[in-house]
């Protein structure tokens, strides 16, 4: 497996060909890729690629599947690694890991939660790094990765305190922001800080020209899943409370 081979050793179309043997029946090219490679504490390779996530989660489960030196032992890793990464797809190889016990034990091993931390880990580094390094590919890439970001957001504490300030949203002036660069731009003494929502621009026009014509900035939140966001943000960041556009009242 290319997981066996060092990261400067590979070129894209290695990882896109290695996707391809693993997912024979899978047509659309993923997004970009991660590789894992520790040897201590822990022994750990493996490639998690992020394919393209839409809304429904369950049916884009991604299935990374697990191997134990080489052979492949499962394509189902529920219950040893957060709920939220099995959205994505590859291959993990946990030599240490023992695989005649039951699931339950592999939940409770110490071992075993250390290897999923260094992967949660892993995966915020590898998403702030495109966030700082290349801005604009880590908004053209949000579509299609921020049903992922947003479901760890909500299911796994040390990824939301990792994530929390790399979370954009489109807004009303076309552009993407985190909510750090929406109060500085949106700056008030009022506490909480409000940060203003539309779910429907269609049926909220009248609500956003009242915002528009106050100089307010407007942030999109349509998905089902960002109701939670807004709820989860609340309790990480101090003193903001998002508002939505229509229960807001105005002079």
């Amino acid at each position: 497996p290319a997981w066996t081979k060092k990261p400067n050793d590979l070129k894209e179309e290695d990882y896109k060909n290695f996707y391809r043997e693993l997912y024979p029946m899978v047509f659309d090219e993923p997004l970009f890729h991660i590789h894992l490679n520790v040897d201590y504490p822990f022994n750990i390779t493996g490639i998690l690629y992020f394919p393209k996530i839409k809304n429904d989660i369950e049916l884009h489960r991604g299935r990374v599947k697990l191997f134990c030196n080489n052979v492949f032992v499962a394509d189902d890793l529920k219950g040893i690694v957060p709920e939220f990464m099995l959205l994505l797809k590859g291959g993990i190889d946990i030599p240490d890991i023992p695989l005649n016990v039951s699931r339950s034990f592999l939940q409770e091993d110490k071992k075993v939660k250390k290897i999923s931390n260094y992967i949660i880990k892993k995966i915020a580094d590898s998403l702030k790094d495109i966030f700082k390094n290349d801005r604009k590919k880590y908004e053209n890439l949000w579509d299609d990765i921020n049903q992922f970001i947003k479901y760890g957001l909500i299911t796994e504490d040390k990824f939301a305190e990792a994530m929390k300030d790399y979370i954009i949203f489109k807004t009303s002036n076309e552009d993407y922001v985190t909510v750090n660069e929406y109060l500085e731009r949106n700056s008030s003494d009022e506490k909480p800080r409000k940060i203003y929502y539309a779910t429907n621009e269609e049926s909220q026009v009248v609500q956003m020209e009242m915002m528009k014509e106050q100089g307010i900035e407007v942030i999109f939140g349509n998905s089902i899943i960002d109701n939670h966001v807004f709820q989860h943000l609340e309790t990480k960041i101090d003193d903001i409370s998002f508002v939505r556009v229509d229960s807001a009242i105005f002079d």
